[in-house]
């Protein structure tokens, strides 16, 4: 330690573990180790000799100059907090004490307190912290003293129970229990705090006397540093939970009861699944149903051609508890009110009190839609023994029966169709070539597959399934093209969706349309994709792969089938789509490709219209008269 002249300095200042330090005339002249060290300094000789505004930045010298030093000359000791300037250019937090001597010398004493404060800082960070994560609990907290009254809760337990912070200190933590369940507490509130740890259900009181059910876990907790010791809670509010529970006991309490049901459903549906003949479906349902001691009567009706407002009995549908006096073959008159109209007009199972056959008040039916997509082959009739035979899982069955037979229905009048004719498929590997879709999947490393197309004028209208990639970005990948018109996205999915292009050529579609074959696949990957044509078996092979190939030089055909189904496309004589104009089916399947038809929609009419360069009211002109030859043609094939 290097030592000058003036006030005595003594064995306390080499002890000390605070730097200290002795100024004359604004120059150190003497200090211990501790203080060099705050500093920065090496050793003392170092800081002996400098003007004690070396040891202070800019803002600090004017305090110590205009608050410390005025203090200190008018005999007072001065203390405080300040900045420090060590040897590097660094700053430091530091606690000052400062006094005069008797000689005129000045006393420094130092204490570096960054540490400290970083980490009171840390402390208050990490308390704020808590107090955050506590307060955004669902859950209710509180702590409850030695002496039985609130120490801390969250902001969850002065909103659900009415009470503000300020009124929260001064609540019971009994009053919050009923009566019956208070009575369990100890006399003593401040005795909560030796009870046991306990997990129980109790009905908690709001301010405004309503009792919501808690689901309740206390336990006691002693501070080792005081031995203070606390009740701590959490409470959870598990009214929707108990609704649950109880709707669950509801459902297995129905389930019992359907088990007989749904029996009687599956062996329906097994017997379904052999039978070919429209008839024998529907004979078959009813019997099996009108067999069981659960329903009167069931039959089918079918909507006649000339209303929407009465179905026809099909005689020999009828069976089961009928009367002498039912009609045989009479049209059942049934009200846009009765639950044969609605079913056959919204295609969704309806339950009524009354019947339109019977006329009773001991029963109740059901009428079921036999549907299969949108069309309505007709109605299934059930009626129960009981005004409320039918609940609501009893339904689900009914439709999933009623969905059964429409599928069977619809796949028995169209069996013929569906095996009369032959096809041939050709499946072809196609190289990465640089084309209008192969680019994109190639830049974006995603997988574009072509589900379905629209030959709109001297346009196509493509439907791209996109994996891999956002829609959007194909989207503005092939924008860029000359042949492409439009591109819109129609739906987007987690990993992908569709998106529609507008090109003014294909080079396949161009050159395969004409033959009479369709583009049943195509895929397109980074590094090539996969297509499989499909053309009628008298179609000329090999003249079909030499247009694959001049679409795309270097496809490969890897196999060639043939398959015992009609051509796709809807096109065959006698099809539901050959009575539609071309205008009227491209419309419609456009409508169809771009999801107009889907619930909720992808497509606006207005979108689909754009794609077809045609306005909104001529698409819904061609869609409503398309819709009413197709539906036409269903009823009159009955």
């Amino acid at each position: 330690m290097s030592r000058r002249g003036g006030i005595g300095w003594g064995a306390l200042a080499d002890a000390s573990m605070d730097g200290v330090g002795q100024t004359e005339d604004g120059i150190v002249v003497r200090v211990n180790e501790a203080f060099a060290s705050a500093f920065g300094y090496a050793s003392c000789d170092e800081v002996v000799g400098r003007p004690w505004r070396d040891l202070y930045p800019p803002d600090a010298q004017a305090t110590v100059a205009d608050e410390v030093l005025p203090v200190v000359r008018d005999g007072e000791t001065w203390r405080g907090d300040t900045t420090g300037l060590r040897a590097d250019g660094t700053t430091f937090e530091q606690t000052l004490s400062v006094r005069r001597g008797d000689d005129g010398a000045v006393l420094w004493v130092v204490r570096d307190v960054t540490e400290r404060h970083q980490l009171e800082g840390e402390l208050r960070e990490e308390k704020r912290f808590f107090e955050n994560v506590i307060d955004a609990l669902d859950d209710v907290l509180y702590v409850v003293d030695d002496e039985g009254t609130f120490a801390a809760w969250n902001e969850e337990l002065c909103d659900r129970f009415g009470y503000s912070d300020a009124e929260m200190a001064d609540v019971d933590p009994r009053s919050f229990l009923a009566p019956s369940e208070a009575d369990e507490l100890p006399p003593d509130a401040a005795n909560m705090v030796d009870l046991p740890d306990r997990h129980n259900v109790v009905d908690l009181e709001t301010a405004d006397g309503e009792y919501i059910t808690h689901e309740l876990y206390g336990a006691t907790y002693t501070d080792e540093r005081t031995g203070d010791s606390y009740r701590v809670g959490i409470g959870r509010d598990i009214t929707d939970r108990l609704e649950r529970e109880r709707a669950l006991q509801r459902r297995r309490d129905e389930l019992a009861t359907l088990d007989r049901i749904n029996e009687l459903l599956l062996d329906t549906v097994r017997v379904l699944l052999g039978t070919d003949s429209r008839d024998a479906v529907e004979r078959t349902v009813c019997e099996r149903l009108a067999a069981d001691d659960r329903y009167r009567l069931a039959w089918i009706g079918r909507p006649t051609l000339d209303s929407d407002a009465a179905v026809r009995r099909t005689t020999s549908a009828v069976t089961g508890d009928a009367p002498d006096d039912l009609p045989g073959d009479e049209a059942v008159p049934t009200a846009d009110d009765g639950a044969v109209g609605r079913a056959l007009a919204a295609g969704e199972v309806e339950v009524s009190s009354e019947s339109p056959v019977l006329g009773t008040d001991d029963e109740s039916v059901a009428a079921v839609p036999l549907q299969h997509d949108d069309h309505v082959h007709g109605a299934l009739v059930v009626h129960a023994s009981t005004p409320d035979g039918f609940t609501e899982r009893e339904r689900e069955g009914f439709a999933v029966l009623g969905r059964t037979v429409g599928f069977v229905v619809h796949a028995a009048r169209n069996r013929q169709l569906l095996f009369a004719d032959a096809v041939v498929e050709l499946e072809f590997v196609v190289p990465g070539d640089g084309s209008l879709l192969q680019d994109p999947a190639t830049e974006l490393d995603c997988e574009l597959t072509l589900d379905g197309y629209v030959a709109s004028g001297a346009n196509w209208i493509l439907y791209l399934d996109v994996d891999g990639a956002a829609p959007d970005v194909v989207r503005d990948a092939t924008a860029p093209s000359d042949r492409v018109e439009q591109a819109r996205v129609v739906t987007t999915t987690g990993g992908g969706g569709r998106v529609e292009l507008v090109v003014t050529e294909s080079a396949l579609l161009d050159r395969v349309q004409p033959m009479g074959a369709t583009v049943r696949s195509a895929t397109v990957g980074p590094d090539g994709g996969r297509l499989t044509i499909e053309a009628p078996v008298d179609a000329d092979v090999r003249d079909l792969v030499d247009h694959v190939r001049d679409a795309f030089p270097g496809a490969t055909l890897v196999s060639t089938t043939r398959c015992d189904r009609p051509l796709s496309g809807g096109d065959r004589p006698g099809g539901l789509l050959d009575a539609l104009t071309d205008r009227q089916r491209e419309v419609l399947e456009a409508a169809y490709r771009g999801g107009y038809f889907t619930w909720p929609r992808e497509s606006t009419a207005e979108a689909v219209a754009e794609s077809l360069d045609i306005a909104a009211p001529t698409l819904h002109a061609h869609l409503r008269k398309a819709e009413a030859t197709i539906v036409s043609r269903l009823l009159d094939a009955d």
